[in-house]
């Protein structure tokens, strides 16, 4: 989640998903972005959020963002389902972490939605961040399909033993490798080395995935740059109106 940018360069995007605030015309005919304050309202009544006792906010099973997760997943799980009947070889999934397959609602809204790289670091190490139910149901049914798991996200390469001890806790099945953005050496499949964008990164890895034999039926991702960049037969984008990842 390095190099985000946060929800104020995102606001016209939040306020369309949440379903809420849209751009007003000023006397002198340019348009007023929407109220930042307002579009944070929205976001969390799309989350259906809830505070507990402590004052930690979290996303509710019945909300919007909830009903929307699980109907892009039922959906991904049918495709999957009919590539196994047709007999697709290697079958494989990839899926992205951050807001795919763990959910960060409840800490962005703690910090008011802003990124804190030490506080995000301590979440990880934590275990802050629940499971996404619905991508956790997929990555169980396709495991036991005789489906390989793929983990591939922008996370930093030295959170990776942290975030794999996480995903196992939360009931994730052990990946057939989990793929982290490279700080030291980068390998020889990625040419843009330690330069690389997210759409460069995470399409080459897919690619190298392929290259191994693997059929990437599905990849999810929370990011339009999660998805771009092909290697993969059916991308499948959750939503996520907190942040925008280029």
């Amino acid at each position: 989640m390095s190099g985000l940018v946060k929800l104020a360069a995102a606001a016209a995007i939040g306020a369309t998903i949440a379903g809420g605030t849209t751009a007003v015309a000023t006397s002198g005919g340019s348009h007023e972005p929407a109220n930042l304050g307002q579009v944070k309202l929205d976001v969390q009544a799309y989350y259906g959020n809830w505070v507990d006792e402590s004052g930690k906010h979290h996303e509710s099973d019945d909300s919007r963002w909830a009903a929307d997760v699980r109907r892009q997943v039922d959906g991904a799980q049918r495709y999957l389902a009919t590539r196994l009947q047709q007999g697709v070889r290697n079958p494989a999934i990839v899926l992205d972490i951050d807001d795919t397959s763990e959910v960060t609602y409840g800490w962005e809204a703690d910090n008011d939605f802003g990124f804190d790289p030490v506080k995000q670091e301590k979440a990880i190490d934590d275990g802050a961040f629940p499971a996404i139910k619905p991508t956790l149901a997929l990555a169980n049914w396709a495991a036991q399909h005789g489906v390989r798991v793929y983990f591939l996200t922008g996370r930093k390469e030295h959170q990776g033993p942290a975030s794999l001890k996480n995903l196992a806790n939360e009931g994730y099945p052990a990946p057939a490798a989990a793929f982290f953005k490279p700080e030291t050496t980068p390998p020889d499949y990625l040419p843009c080395g330690l330069t690389c964008t997210t759409v460069q990164y995470k399409s080459g890895t897919r690619a190298h995935i392929e290259a191994g034999g693997a059929t990437i039926v599905l990849n999810l991702g929370d990011q339009f740059s999660d998805l771009s960049g092909g290697h993969a037969e059916r991308p499948v984008k959750l939503p996520n109106p907190m942040y925008y990842l280029p």
